[in-house]
């Protein structure tokens, strides 16, 4: 783990598992405070995923670009091969999330689908996306251009979730050892 840390692939995922945190602190605080926290939620959401891609883009010896718009490019990542690792655990997740929310009676569960949380997922991270590196930024300037943002008490608990797993075991999201574990 130590190498892994000191790595480029560990020190995205460190950094990525912060923001998550912070993201998660703030969810968690809109119960209470109310919508004034969702925009912040989202802008460190969407920097905690920008973040993980990277990292596993550099886990898998496909550094990322770092300049300009590629360098944001949420959903080019996301979509990348080297990726599938991320897009499998967040799969997961992303169900693990439901179910436990589901039993603690928590709010977090209400509105998800009983039924394809792999689609539902993948749209929100497309959203997420859009308003994390899209024009006009909307998370980081007002606009007039309407728009629709995920629920964020579930999509911050399956990314940092997600960090977590990472974290613990990255030979988990190796490209190679992550197909040799679906076959």
């Amino acid at each position: 783990m130590s190498d892994f840390a000191a790595s480029p692939a560990g020190q995205h995922l460190i950094i990525s598992a912060q923001y998550l945190e912070a993201a998660v602190v703030l969810s968690d605080a809109q119960r209470v405070r109310g919508k004034a926290l969702f925009l912040p939620t989202l802008a460190l959401a969407g920097q905690g995923l920008e973040l993980m891609l990277k990292s596993c883009m550099h886990w898998n010896s496909s550094p990322p670009p770092t300049h300009g718009a590629a360098g944001h490019a949420i959903i080019d990542f996301w979509e990348l091969d080297v990726c599938e690792p991320i897009r499998g655990h967040m799969f997961v997740n992303a169900q693990i999330v439901k179910d436990e929310a589901s039993a603690a009676g928590l709010l977090l569960s209400d509105g998800l689908p009983d039924g394809d949380l792999m689609a539902l997922i993948t749209e929100y991270v497309q959203v997420l996306a859009r308003l994390h590196g899209g024009q006009p930024y909307p998370l980081r300037y007002p606009t007039e251009q309407p728009t629709m943002a995920p629920r964020t008490p579930w999509l911050v608990s399956v990314l940092r979730r997600t960090a977590d797993d990472f974290l613990k075991r990255p030979n988990d999201f190796n490209r190679s050892n992550f197909l040799g574990t679906m076959l």
